[in-house]
């Protein structure tokens, strides 16, 4: 899934590289989202978006390829006690 959105950047004219790609990654793996979407929204948007004439574009990409996440977030949180 983040394969597809880094690529899914890069065609909408976002100018991400590699290395940034890999500090979101770095930053994954020391959970740094915390495993909320919200998190990791500021999260990618802060390591892969270096101009803020970009921050539509990204907002637009994110929202296409996450989709329906929040709803999983709360569904699963329910079915918790």
């Amino acid at each position: 899934m983040l394969i597809n959105f880094f690529q899914e950047l890069k065609s909408a004219g976002i100018p991400v590289t590699l290395r940034e790609y890999l500090t979101l990654m770095e930053a994954m793996d020391k959970d740094l989202a915390s495993r909320r979407v919200e998190d990791f929204y500021y999260l990618s948007r802060a390591t892969l978006v270096k101009d803020e004439r970009n921050l539509d574009k990204f907002d637009r990409v994110f929202g296409q390829v996450f989709k329906g996440l929040e709803l999983m977030e709360e569904a699963l949180s329910a079915e918790i006690p």
